[in-house]
């Protein structure tokens, strides 16, 4: 599987080895190889209308309900829990949703600068190209009284591709180098605020696996940025597992 140049801070924290003793410095360097990511991001939000705003959060709700009903669809096809006249749009409807959910995640991925190998796009797309497997066999041999079986396939076999395709783009257009460096001293105090939330969040994650101790949170938060270890790669994992 490919590997980020940059990780993200948050999937760092999500795969550090339990076992590995942390510093902070490590988390510093990983936040400060994908500053330039997360402040472009950053300015390109607060750019926004509210509106603007307003539609993005809801377009990463949509996204999260087309996951959830991708899921759903699997196990009414495995189950063959809908064989009446509702099954074919069923189907289709469950296979466009099934593809929104890809592009949820996979459209803002595309749009983030020095597009990084992303593990939660990956995973979504594979999960999808999973249940599109699974309900095409089940389309095409399972007896359904409804509609014919070739027919009843069409929409998972196009999901199928597609998902298939979102892989093949997401490999073949990713970025393999690092974002240009952040000079902390050059960054101005939004910019470090910008910062200190994305370290924030990885340390909550930290926090949640036992990694980093409840009592040596706040004074991890407060801690500047001049501690970042050179000697920890970004596309280190603590000991990935």
């Amino acid at each position: 599987m490919p590997k980020a140049a940059a990780i993200q801070p948050n999937e760092w924290a999500t795969v550090y080895d339990t076992f590995e003793p942390f510093e902070i410095g490590a988390l510093n360097r990983v936040v400060l190889d994908y500053a330039h990511v997360e402040l472009a991001l950053a300015n390109r939000w607060y750019r926004r209308t509210a509106l603007g705003k307003a539609v993005a959060g809801l377009g990463f709700g949509f996204a999260i309900f087309s996951l959830c009903a991708a899921v759903a669809l699997g196990i009414l096809m495995l189950t063959g829990a809908v064989d009446n006249e509702a099954l074919l749009p069923v189907a289709w409807a469950g296979a466009g949703l099934s593809a929104c959910a890809v592009l949820g995640f996979f459209v803002p991925w595309l749009l983030t600068p020095y597009r990084q190998w992303d593990r939660t796009l990956n995973g979504i797309t594979v999960m999808i190209v999973v249940i599109a497997t699974l309900s095409l066999g089940a389309a095409l041999f399972r007896t359904w009284e409804s509609a014919p079986n070739a027919v009843l396939a069409a929409p998972f076999l196009l999901l199928t591709a597609f998902a298939v395709g979102t892989i093949v783009v997401h490999v073949r257009f990713r970025v393999t180098e690092k974002p240009p460096t952040v000079d902390v001293a050059s960054l101005s105090p939004s910019d470090i605020e910008v910062l200190r939330k994305v370290r924030r969040r990885a340390l909550k994650i930290l926090r949640s696996r036992n990694v980093v101790a409840y009592k040596d949170f706040a004074g991890y938060d407060a801690s500047s940025f001049d501690t970042a270890s050179d000697g920890v790669p970004s596309d280190a994992t603590g000991g990935q597992a």
